[in-house]
């Protein structure tokens, strides 16, 4: 047996032997560091030495999924004095990555490890458990980070259930295990932050650990923390500046209130809304709407005719849609639900709709479940439609379903619907820009702005439900509102990856496209891009906005 003190040797021993197995990746990181040494120009390479006025920027890698992506990011920063570091877990193929952009300093989750016995996470972890049921096991706090709704989130994710268990031995093992994973994160967020003194953190997908617990502490110690998300487009993309606690339950794709201000005195007239509505189109016929999670790949916009007909709906009566969550899909870090969880405003939203005939009633399964499905190697079915069929039992005739492996174009249901009704997904903010009445079942995103129905109990809430096919039609005050949010997150809001060609590919993972577009610096320097991003941190605003998209 192979004998190694050294925890991080052990494990890069361990992922050699392993990536040998799976040769078919091995070529393939091999073949896209060899693409990668030859397109990325070589200035890229140069490193920069920073002096000690310089500052310090932590960026937390997603990994070998977009590393290439991150470097530009860093480069850029990297490039007017900031000192670069990267976090990621162990992974050699990274760090080339990084490399091949000069950036030299990686640290490894890892490197912590041993720090931490297995012994005392798991008495910290009792003594969390003694005190908390599965009512208040998502308040579990440590030091202002929210271990147990990272510990949630992550149980959510690998057990794909619609919420969490504590009624089985094996669930209550598996909470264990993520609550100690989540406390150990919770600790190497405040030793990496202590040993970094970063000055800015640039994040991805914040809503499970080790990465959320990172942004918790940094936020609970005034580390401004940015957040990278994939805009509605390829080679767009949304970036938010968080700097409190408070704020952390800000949706990234949303508008502060400054953002929110400042459009709502733009001069609102017709081509604004025919540049809106043009976007929305394109994007959605073209089938890279959120290409990133392959929402529209293959499908069809369809006319108000042919969904009626083909849906068999009732052509007399007005059209509800209702649109589920991804149970297990970061489910916690966006303000606050009237319901326990979105699986309980889903079921008790499908129960009204079996009583109240005097609407057509569409079930929408969200369409991301497929990619990501496929990305988590899930096999099993999708809980929102089994979730119908436990629910309901047999489904009435006035419900109809539409599975994530339908043709039909999202788009095609905004000439059909009167009545849409999500917690705070980005449908909202589109069917209220084409004066759809919008419910909502959460804040954090664009609720109470004027241009939806929001409530401050589940009691109201299934009132309206139970009466929804009284509520009026939208009127002209709120229809503009809705086009003035949905302009300012649709147009004003992604910054565009202008030195990159930068997608997704319509295949079953929707994989990633990335080509540099730039040959020398000066190229690199006069990207809109790298401008942009510049000067948006340097501006401490909450929202980077394209003020060139405005007329």
């Amino acid at each position: 047996m192979l004998m190694i003190k050294n925890y991080k040797v052990w494990l890069r021993y361990l992922y050699e032997k392993n990536i040998r197995r799976y040769s078919n990746k091995y070529k393939a990181e091999k073949e896209e560091l060899f693409y990668l040494t030859n397109a990325v120009p070589s200035f890229m390479r140069k490193k920069v030495e920073i002096g000690t006025g310089g500052k310090n920027l932590l960026l937390v890698s997603m990994g070998c999924y977009d590393a290439k992506t991150e470097a530009i990011y860093a480069k850029s920063l990297q490039q007017i004095g900031y000192q670069v570091y990267i976090l990621t877990s162990y992974d050699p193929y990274v760090s080339k990555i990084f490399k091949i952009f000069g950036i030299n300093k990686i640290l490894y989750y890892e490197d912590f490890y041993s720090n931490i016995s297995y012994s005392y996470l798991a008495k910290e972890t009792r003594q969390y458990l003694k005190e908390f049921t599965k009512e208040n096991f998502l308040n579990i706090n440590r030091k202002g980070i929210q271990i147990g709704k990272y510990a949630a989130s992550s149980y959510l994710r690998m057990t794909r259930k619609s919420s969490i268990d504590l009624d089985t031995k094996e669930s209550k093992e598996l909470l264990f295990r993520l609550l100690s994973l989540s406390i150990r994160a919770a600790i190497h967020a405040e030793q990496i932050i202590n040993k970094i003194k970063p000055h800015l953190v640039f994040v991805i997908d914040r809503g499970y650990t080790p990465v959320g617990q990172i942004f918790d502490f940094c936020l609970h110690e005034n580390v401004p923390v940015i957040t990278r998300n994939s805009s509605h487009k390829s080679g767009w993309e949304i970036l938010k500046r968080y700097v409190s606690s408070e704020q952390s339950v800000t949706h990234p794709h949303s508008l502060s209130e400054a953002s929110w201000s400042y459009i709502k005195k733009i001069s609102w007239n017709e081509k604004l809304w025919i540049i809106l509505d043009n976007e929305l189109k394109n994007i959605y016929a073209s089938g890279d709407w959120f290409s990133e999670v392959g929402t529209q790949f293959n499908k069809i916009i369809y006319s108000k005719k042919y969904l009626l007909d083909n849906l068999c709906l009732d052509a007399t009566k007005k059209t509800a849609v209702i649109f589920p969550h991804m149970f297990w899909d970061a489910t916690f870090f966006y303000g606050q639900d009237i319901f326990e969880d979105y699986y309980d405003w889903y079921i008790n939203v499908l129960k009204i709709a079996a009583t109240n005939k005097n609407l057509n009633w569409i079930v929408k399964i969200h369409p991301a479940n497929i990619v990501k499905a496929k990305r988590d190697h899930y096999r099993g079915e999708h809980k929102e439609l089994t979730a119908i069929y436990d629910t309901l039992g047999k489904v009435p005739e006035h419900i109809k379903i539409i599975p994530p492996e339908s043709d039909i174009n999202t788009f095609s249901l905004f000439a059909l619907m009167d009545y849409c009704l999500t917690v705070r997904g980005t449908i909202g903010i589109e069917a209220a820009a084409y004066g759809i009445n919008t419910i909502t079942a959460g804040t954090g995103r664009y609720d109470n702005l004027g241009f939806t129905h929001d409530f401050d109990n589940k009691e109201e809430y299934l009132r309206q439900i139970v009466n929804l096919h009284e509520l009026t039609p939208m009127n002209k005050e709120m229809v503009e509102l809705a086009r003035r949010y949905a302009y300012g997150i649709f147009i004003l809001r992604p910054i565009q990856l202008d030195l990159l060609e930068h997608g997704y590919n319509k295949d079953e993972k929707g994989s990633m496209r990335f080509k540099p577009l730039f040959a020398t610096e000066k190229e690199f320097e006069e990207s809109e891009f790298v401008a942009g991003f510049r000067k948006f941190v340097a501006s401490q605003n909450e929202d980077y906005i394209n003020f060139k998209s405005i007329l």
